[in-house]
């Protein structure tokens, strides 16, 4: 499927997703149903006899199609020893306009229904933490995604940083989904160089100091936007010319002031 997302290293564009639909005839699905479903996910992914500890939760989460919608998530462990919840499925009952747009009766019918990150739970399986690692090119790589054993990390290249100043006509605009979206398609063949985009500040034309607001050439009602881009090639080391002739692409592609900020010359 295609979407636009965040871009870090738990995201990308492109996921490939399963979908999974329970549907029935006689008797209820309901919380319980669910609530077993959820569990035989994670089981599958993450079976218990190899992965004792594994914890998982279930929080609220609505959707189009499911009535008591819940997002599924699993904790893993950072490299820093930090844990956090990572998302592995969305999932609730079918909803009673999906099963009459079906030609199946409310009444009669109940269904389940879970869409599950294949990304993800491969990620979760192996203890990938760079979901861009599954599209490598690098035969090391490649070598160790034809099975499930747990992953071994091999050569990390170093990131590159570059922070971004953007004047964008409103804030609505500062979204760091709709700003990787513009960043992905502006890279083209280079996007997987570009691991993390982040908004790290944005702030009204009032708010700036007189300076920059002439420096900028800002109109009231825009925003500046302090943005951060990581670039980390999976294979190789990026030299400064490349890290700022990305960034300056990236740059052109999501300001939308009148004064441009070039660095690479």
């Amino acid at each position: 499927m295609y979407r636009r997302d965040a871009i870090d290293r738990t995201h990308v564009g492109a996921p490939h997703q399963v979908d999974l639909w329970r549907i029935k005839s006689r008797g209820l699905l309901g919380a319980a149903e669910l609530h077993t479903m959820m569990a035989a996910v994670v089981e599958a992914v993450l079976p218990a006899e190899e992965y004792p500890d594994v914890r998982w939760r279930a929080t609220p989460s609505k959707h189009s199609y499911t009535a008591a919608g819940r997002q599924l998530d699993v904790q893993i462990a950072l490299p820093d020893g930090r844990r956090e919840w990572l998302e592995l499925a969305e999932c609730g009952l079918v909803a009673a306009p999906i099963l009459r747009g079906s030609g199946l009766d409310p009444r009669r019918w109940a269904g389940l229904a879970l869409g599950m990150g294949l990304d993800r739970a491969l990620m979760l399986r192996k203890g990938i933490g760079d979901i861009r690692l599954l599209r490598s090119q690098s035969p090391e790589v490649q070598a160790q995604l034809l099975d499930l054993q747990p992953y071994r990390p091999v050569s990390v290249m170093p990131e590159v940083r570059r922070d971004l100043s953007l004047v964008l006509a409103n804030a609505a605009d500062a979204d760091a989904e709709w700003l990787g979206d513009l960043a992905r398609s502006a890279l083209g063949g280079d996007a997987d160089v570009l691991a993390t985009l982040e908004v790290k500040a944005v702030t009204p034309t009032a708010e700036l100091p007189p300076a920059a607001v002439e420096r900028l050439r800002m109109a009231p009602g825009e925003v500046n936007v302090l943005l951060r881009l990581v670039l980390q090639p999976l294979d190789r080391t990026l030299t400064d010319q490349e890290a700022n002739g990305l960034r300056d692409r990236v740059y052109l592609a999501l300001h939308q002031g009148l004064v441009p900020e070039l660095i690479a010359g």
